[in-house]
């Protein structure tokens, strides 16, 4: 196993697997049933899991992130067994504060799916379809006539991303993120669904219209669609007046300087990007997505099937597509000193989350931890 973990290390952590676009065809609107949420009373812990089951393979996992000098959390489960669930290094320098499994993390750019799923959500109760264009939300928007959700989902409506307009220290309104896309000159180029552009605007856009067709903010919506029918009781919706006293310190490079990152406003990141999470309540998320709790089977599957090339990269609605290991979908997360990474294999084999408060290099370390269970579990 040592040998193999050698070898794991020095693999290619991206490759990319081609597929083929979807096509839009309407869901079947079925009836959901009362809200329910996820029986997971056995995963509650506060502790680390070392699986008595897989202990070889979590007893090698462990050492490998070890080796790497990883400072975070991770869980790596199969199916609905963790093999491994160990916090590693410092949430805190200056004081000393060890790492825990509870300590929670900006889930950045993990929390897109998170959007697909509600717009899927809408989409089966019929309030929304995948093809209509976005005029109807946004009628002084520019070019808003051409633009339509599947392309906001898949990053290729071509709208700017906006990032470099946003005040990361202030209070900001959805009206103020969204307010790039009201530009004149919104596009980088003429024609949705041209090409692909990563873009979190596009993301905050679409929490702007799940606002408008639910009658709820972002916030209150994904609390009672998805977290709380997953279970998720540690995860939210950064927010001004937010506290959150279990929140581990970000910092940038190299975690043993001590250089903590620049503190962001908890309105900064909203839909595309603004969530705050638990490994546990990350691995709640992946079993509820898998017992077709938050949507159905059709929708799941049109959600991780390619849509679109992000660069290289296949994409489908907030998820890369066998990008670093094939038959998986997977999305890192990158914002100010916080990294992040969930990985699920469509087939249940293997589950990652990587959660980490330094370093971006640790997050695609998911790779090959997926590799290893897979070489066992197969």
């Amino acid at each position: 196993m040592k040998n193999q973990l050698q070898l794991i290390a020095l693999v290619s952590i991206l490759m990319v697997i081609g597929g083929c676009s979807p096509q839009l065809k309407a869901l079947n609107v079925v009836p959901k049933p009362e809200i329910e949420t996820v029986e997971l009373e056995s995963l509650e812990v506060v502790s680390e899991i070392i699986s008595s089951n897989y202990q070889p393979l979590a007893e090698s996992l462990d050492a490998y992130l070890l080796d790497q000098s990883f400072n975070g959390v991770t869980l790596v489960a199969s199916g609905d067994q963790i093999i491994l669930l160990k916090a590693y290094g410092l949430a805190q320098v200056n004081e000393q504060e060890e790492m825990t499994v509870d300590h929670q993390f900006q889930i950045a750019s993990v929390s897109k799916s998170f959007v697909a799923v509600s717009i899927l959500q809408l989409v089966e109760a019929g309030k929304l379809t995948l093809d209509q264009t976005i005029d109807k939300y946004f009628p002084d928007m520019p070019n808003a006539e051409l633009i339509t959700i599947h392309q906001l989902l898949t990053h290729t409506s071509g709208l700017y991303s906006g990032d470099d307009l946003t005040n990361y220290s202030q209070v900001t309104t959805v009206d103020e993120i969204i307010a790039p896309a009201f530009k004149s000159s919104n596009l980088y180029y003429e024609e949705p669904g041209t090409y692909s552009i990563y873009s979190n605007l596009g993301y905050d856009v679409l929490g702007a219209i799940i606002e408008q067709v639910s009658g709820q903010t972002y916030a209150d919506y994904i609390e009672e669609h998805v977290l709380i029918p997953a279970g998720m009781t540690q995860s939210g919706l950064n927010m001004e007046g937010l506290v959150l006293e279990n929140m581990a310190t970000a910092y940038n490079g190299n975690i043993s300087e001590g250089d903590e990152a620049k503190v962001l406003h908890p309105s900064f990141g909203y839909s595309s990007g603004g969530l705050h999470s638990t490994a546990m309540d990350l691995y709640k998320y992946d079993r509820a997505l898998h017992s077709n709790l938050l949507i159905s089977q059709e929708s799941y599957d049109l959600m991780t099937q390619e849509s679109s090339k992000v660069g290289t990269k296949s994409y489908g609605y907030g998820w890369y597509v066998n990008t670093g290991v094939e038959d998986t979908v997977s999305h890192p997360g990158n914002l100010i000193g916080w990294h992040s990474m969930l990985l699920r294999h469509q087939e249940d084999k293997v589950t990652v989350i990587l959660l980490t408060n330094h370093d971006e290099n640790d997050m695609f370390m998911a790779y090959n931890l997926a590799r290893l269970v897979l070489a066992e579990v197969q």
